[in-house]
């Protein structure tokens, strides 16, 4: 395939992360010099026109265009969100509609940076397959996860936060009415990426991991039983798109971060309407974990959760018991 003339880029963000978009944006446009490139901002009705304005005005000014697309709400009634990721997560399915003269765009999740050109990317042949995405690594206690969901052994489970979308095979196929029934029908774990998965994932180009650089790539062993130990280290030296996936520690406004793009993000970042970095997570606990190597700290604290979740479910069964009249408890 030639290179594209213009680059289609889409991502989603409510006013809350709009600032961690902003930064992305502004890799994107710094490290693609010369390229047409158009954003797609997907958005609430309810995003205000002063942050479209900035956006807009800033987006330009680095060189690009941008189209604001309002999801209206209606659109994701009865869609499963989880905690800290709202509905926004759903937005994404709908670019098919959305564009409808556009063939293919690029997807980004506001925790990406963009940190080499994509031309080659854009011009990965894409056939007939809806989407073209990197494997993701699964911790072990995820590691049945795409069995769960129904998917054949020899499937890979991708990450969604970097999708390079086929829009005209995702409309021949109807796959948005697809995602939103299985999405409102089944109980899901990581309710959009595992949608997407169960829909597109039998029809997707699996690509080379420096395209969507996961924090997993860095600290996860079971990253190189994957892709293998060159490929991982090739990804980590020479990324071309870095992705701040997993929770809150992970990301690069939080305190424990040590990741080797958090510099990286910070420059970004200030270079934005929206150049001051609330750092997350300033807690007691967190200073006791910040001196810990992140593996160790991602140890520590995942036990902790547990526990507290253990703890959790107990005082729920005491309560309950206590609000029945249990003649057992005391």
């Amino acid at each position: 395939m030639s290179l594209a003339t213009e680059l289609h880029v889409a991502c989603a963000a409510d006013e809350s992360y709009v600032g961690h978009c902003a930064a992305m944006l502004h890799s994107l446009l710094m490290h693609n010099p010369g390229r047409r490139i158009t954003v797609h901002y997907l958005h609430a009705p309810d995003f205000s026109p002063a942050c479209r304005n900035q956006l807009q005005a800033f987006v330009e000014r680095h060189g690009g265009r941008i189209a604001f697309l309002p999801i209206d709400d209606a659109a994701v009634a009865g869609l499963p969100t989880m905690g800290r990721i709202p509905r926004v997560m759903w937005y994404r399915i709908f670019l098919p509609e959305l564009l409808p003269d556009v063939d293919r765009v690029l997807y980004l999740d506001a925790d990406t940076l963009v940190v080499d050109e994509l031309d080659s990317l854009f011009a990965q042949p894409l056939d007939d397959a809806y989407v073209a995405a990197v494997t993701n690594v699964l911790e072990p206690q995820f590691a049945r996860r795409p069995l769960q969901l129904g998917l054949p052994v020899t499937q890979p489970y991708f990450n969604s936060g970097v999708l390079l979308f086929n829009l005209a095979a995702m409309r021949a196929g109807d796959c948005t009415a697809r995602i939103v029934r299985f999405a409102r029908e089944e109980t899901l774990l990581w309710p959009d990426q595992d949608a997407l998965n169960v829909v597109l994932g039998g029809n997707c180009v699996h690509l080379h991991p420096r395209w969507n650089c996961m924090n997993s790539l860095f600290l996860f062993p079971q990253a190189r039983a994957i892709f293998g130990p060159e490929v991982v280290r090739a990804a980590c030296a020479e990324p071309a798109i870095v992705h701040f996936e997993g929770p809150e520690l992970a990301k690069p406004w939080h305190y424990l971060s040590k990741h080797p793009y958090r510099h990286a993000y910070l420059a970004h970042r200030a270079a934005t309407p929206w150049p001051d970095v609330e750092i997350e997570g300033r807690t007691l606990r967190n200073r006791v974990l910040r001196p810990l190597p992140t593996p160790a700290a991602l140890a520590v604290l995942g036990k902790w959760l547990r526990l507290r979740a253990a703890a959790d479910q107990r005082l729920t069964h005491l309560t309950r018991r206590t609000r029945l009249g249990d003649p057992d408890n005391g």
